[in-house]
């Protein structure tokens, strides 16, 4: 994973499996059981993205979804970049989340579309440009 995290282009949005390896790295479990909870935590995720039903993309339109209107705002930043990897365009993240203001809270919605604007930012940033 480190590798296509190197090969990967700046200003790329990561794969599910990127941004994984990189939140677990920031979000690390006691050493006497680290190694078991990443291998849980991947091969769960693993058993759920790679199962036939839905497509990546309609997969990171529920997940963006459930993490935004159960405030899950480290996660959220985590899959609205791999919602771009798996080929959702901002206007359709954004658009998920306008929806779930209406269901879930505009509050949480508002905090929701914050986050998305710094993904994206930090995204634009990374490959230079500064608008989109």
């Amino acid at each position: 994973m480190q590798k296509a995290n190197e090969q990967r282009a700046a200003g790329e949005a990561r794969s599910i499996e990127e941004g994984a390896e990189n939140f677990l790295s920031k979000n690390r479990a006691p050493v006497e059981i680290e190694a078991d909870w990443t291998e849980w935590i991947n091969k769960t995720g693993t058993a759920v993205w790679d199962r036939p039903g839905l497509a990546r993309a309609q997969r990171s339109i529920a997940t963006i979804s459930i993490l935004s209107v159960t405030h899950q705002e480290g996660p959220l930043r985590v899959h609205i970049e791999a919602g771009l990897a798996n080929g959702l365009s901002r206007l359709e993240v954004s658009e998920v989340i306008m929806h779930s203001a209406v269901y879930a809270g505009v509050p949480q919605a508002l905090r929701s579309m914050q986050i998305a604007y710094e993904v994206f930012a930090r995204l634009d940033e990374q490959s230079g440009e500064t608008e989109r």
